[in-house]
């Protein structure tokens, strides 16, 4: 089933991401620690942002949202890892997701 939304949309060189999980290419959850479905997310926000010409150094904005707010630390250690200076402005939110994803991140980007 095709869920109703775009993953991604490109309006007047802006690239807007839906927000993204751990899911790898076969619809799985890449692990259960918030470090693996991090990577994993990470990844997903590349590959839809290539598709566009742009890369994570693109990125502008993230609205994160973790279901458990204890895994802050976590999460910003592979956080850290993907962005370079200047990083994204972000958001982080504790919120419950579907199933158990542990994080979902929202992206815009600004098309080189």
């Amino acid at each position: 089933m095709n869920p109703p939304f775009s993953p991604t949309r490109k309006v007047d060189g802006w690239v807007f991401l839906a927000g993204q999980g751990g899911f790898d290419e076969n619809g799985k959850l890449a692990g259960e620690t918030i470090e693996a479905q991090t990577e994993q997310t990470l990844r997903n926000v590349e590959r839809l942002l290539a598709e566009h010409g742009c890369t994570l150094g693109d990125v502008v904005s993230c609205l994160v949202h973790l279901s458990d707010l204890g895994n802050l630390e976590g999460y910003n250690d592979v956080y850290a890892r993907h962005f370079a200076e200047p990083r994204p402005v972000r958001t982080t939110v504790g919120a419950p997701l579907l199933g158990d994803m542990l994080v979902e991140i929202t992206a815009l980007a600004r098309q080189p």
